[in-house]
């Protein structure tokens, strides 16, 4: 168990017929100097702990947690996945204050459902810095004898988090070439015709290639370390109970145990008729309990590998000879068909599965709810290969909504741009369309459907959902649910809580991106226009730079940009008599379409010479070719075509034309994500070879 600088348990009287325990736990937010790659860097902690303590409760009892916040910024707790009064959700202004530096903050409430959960910090990207922790709540009426353990999955990164999402922001290639995970022509070709199609297709409907994770980590950690163990305490056992939890900032795992098939039995915290997977998918932010199998003589693996292949953890359980789990090949990006990923991944298990879920409808049917007695009493069930998804979990209990009470269709659509790194709901991100508002009584649908080429996992606060599958009304509750690229997911809840939820992509840099919005209930709403500012991600404007030192001119190109609007300054010159400026102002109407206004000014040796308003519309054109097509204050029009062509992981072609017959070609050497040996040849300038610098 870990240490805890002050744990007490005191208890009190409650009204009939019993008592219930106040449990307290104090902690203190601070610095923390951690050694995860090899090198020393800051990190966050909580107790001095990564992940935080377990928080440990039962059903009846009062929960009072203090934390103490010794940091020199705000901080705040958000309780993952539990109900609560709203003024206990910790989501910093929206309804609870945040934790000042040198300040103090008291959370309590009442325990009134068991499972598995999560506490962390909801202020900017402080999750991914190590605030984080988990939450082990049980009810006193369903005992059991088995072994419980916590099992928390999460990525680290030694680098600023401020810059990742400023590198993301800036080159949307950033972190596949760290990777090696960039998408290029050599490798689409050596991948044959399937991969030469699936380029094609996806460059003519505009759709880039993908990645399946925006970030490089340098390591993936189970209990704060790459590499962990747990002890089996009695020798004798045959199973155990591991409570999963991806505490990740933005990674999926795919997890797998040496010893056989594991046992589902809760999911998000909520009890499901058990299933056996070998290889179970988690999404970030999700939660699952399973069972193992134990072997007195083995210490078998349970590997996290990101769904990404560029690294996983390692926890062996119990002692002995280790047994390690199977090693996952990196995925082949160039011959999926994202476009019909969710399809393709679920046709491969309905065959397999038909029988299953018969066979679970007859048990459920017929035998107990505890899972010690479904796992005694249950036929063998059939073994899902892979689980990447929730058609094959079933709640023990109907969770259908009351059919008396009035429906509210919501449509939202996932949508964003992985080019400028901006994702939103509608189109439109937190800043520019806060809130959702539905109805105390109501019963709400949402049916979420992603138009992006990225997994994105949407968790609702202060509620839990159904995800309506093909089980009808034992659809699995969840308060977490992935939306798989070009996907679609209907959820489902019983709209009986009070004043204002968050609901958003736990992919905290999605989150901090736009992704969000507020669920109202219009009745107690506290929601006004200054929360609105306050809960807006704290950082807005992001910045590029680029310059290009070649042996014939030089060029250098500046931009300011929030998720709207861009200001962006160029000049190109060659040091004696010609130069081109231009000052502009874009607005981004979508990932396809912007309008600009601005100024050029320019002197060239053959008499160009002139200084004009210009205006007109970027568009992203078929194969990934962007096109400008403006008039100047003269009347005159111009239209303007370039790209980029990643040849191998280190060389690119780039090109760019116009209709007034200027051109400019290069090669580039990319010899990391900010340098490049470049060789351009152009119409005013000539030919030239020098470097290209980005940030």
């Amino acid at each position: 168990m870990p240490l805890r600088t002050l744990v007490f348990v005191c208890f009190t009287v409650i009204s009939a017929p019993g008592l219930a325990a106040m449990v307290d736990y104090e902690f203190t937010i601070d610095n923390k100097t951690v050694n995860i790659t090899g090198d020393p860097v800051s990190a966050l902690a909580i107790n001095d702990q990564i992940p935080a303590p377990v928080i440990r409760a039962a059903v009846g009892d009062t929960l009072r947690v203090t934390f103490h916040n010794e940091l020199d910024e705000l901080s705040t707790v958000h309780w993952h996945g539990i109900l609560l009064p709203p003024d206990q959700d910790g989501v910093a202004y929206l309804n609870t204050r945040p934790i000042e530096p040198g300040g103090s903050h008291t959370f309590e409430f009442p325990i009134t459902h068991a499972g598995t959960f999560w506490y962390h910090s909801h202020t900017d990207l402080q999750i991914q810095k190590g605030l984080y922790g988990s939450v082990v709540l049980t009810d006193p009426e369903n005992p059991q004898n088995l072994q419980d353990e916590v099992v928390v999955f999460s990525d680290w990164t030694d680098e600023p988090v401020a810059n990742v999402l400023n590198n993301l922001k800036s080159d949307d290639n950033f972190y596949s070439f760290e990777k090696e995970t960039l998408q290029t022509w050599d490798k689409v070709l050596a991948n044959g015709g399937a991969a030469v199609r699936n380029r094609l297709n996806g460059a003519f409907t505009r759709m880039g290639p993908m990645d399946l994770t925006d970030v490089h980590y340098d390591n993936f950690l189970v209990n704060g370390a790459t590499i962990n163990s747990l002890n089996v305490e009695d020798a004798s056992a045959t199973q155990i109970r591991l409570r999963l939890i991806n505490g990740s900032t933005s990674s999926y795992f795919d997890v797998e145990y040496a010893g056989g098939p594991m046992t589902i039995i809760a999911a998000d915290g909520q009890d499901v008729v058990p299933i056996n997977v070998l290889r179970l998918r988690m999404a970030t932010a999700e939660t699952y309990d399973v069972l193992v199998p134990l072997e007195s003589a083995s210490a078998f693996e349970l590997r996290a590998t990101s769904v990404d292949g560029t690294g996983y953890s390692s926890l062996f359980v119990g002692s002995g000879t280790r047994v390690t789990a199977p090693g996952l090949p990196p995925p082949n990006l160039y011959l999926m068909d994202h476009a019909n990923m969710e399809i393709s991944e679920m046709s491969g298990m309905n065959d397999m599965n038909h029988a299953m879920h018969n066979d679970m409808q007859v048990t459920q049917e017929t035998h107990g709810a505890t899972h010690t007695e479904h796992n005694e009493t249950m036929p063998a069930l059939d073994v899902i290969p892979h689980m990447t998804n929730y058609e094959n979990l079933m709640a023990l209990k109907p969770s259908s909504l009351d059919a008396n009470q009035q429906w509210r269709e919501i449509a939202l659509t996932l949508t964003g741009s992985m080019e400028r790194y901006v994702w939103s709901f509608d189109g439109q991100t937190l800043r520019e369309n806060p809130q959702i508002l539905i109805r105390k009584g109501e019963n709400v649908r949402m049916q979420l459907t992603n138009e992006t080429m990225m997994n994105h996992p949407l968790h609702l606060h202060g509620h839990f959902f159904r995800v309506v599958n093909q089980h009808g009304e034992r659809s699995p509750l969840k308060h977490t649910v992935n939306i798989p690229p070009m996907g679609q997911v209907i959820i489902e809840f019983d709209a009986n809580e009070d004043q204002d939820w968050l609901f958003h992509c736990h992919n905290q840099y999605h989150m901090k991106s736009g992704m969000n919005r507020v669920i109202s209930y219009e009745e107690s709403s506290i929601f006004t226009p200054e929360i609105a500012r306050q809960i807006v991600p704290s950082q807005r404007w992001f910045d590029i730079q680029e310059f290009h030192l070649m042996s014939a001119f030089a060029d250098y190109e500046y931009s300011i940009f929030d998720e709207r609007h861009e200001f962006r300054f160029e000049a190109d010159f060659d040091m004696v008599e010609t130069y081109e400026v231009h000052l502009m102002y874009n607005y981004h109407f979508n990932r396809f379409v912007s309008g600009f206004v601005g100024m050029e000014g320019r002197e060239h040796h053959h008499g160009k010479n002139h200084d004009i308003t210009i205006a007109g519309v970027n568009v992203l054109l078929p194969f990934m070719i962007d096109s400008e097509w403006r008039v100047d204050d003269h009347g005159d029009f111009r239209l303007e075509l370039q790209s980029e062509l990643p040849l191998t992981r280190h060389v690119g072609l780039d090109w760019r034309w116009n209709t007034d017959n200027e051109y400019r070609y290069g090669i580039n050497f990319k010899l990391n994500n900010r340098w490049a040996v470049t060789v351009h040849t152009d119409t005013e300038y000539g030919d030239g070879i020098g470097v290209k610098f980005f940030y």
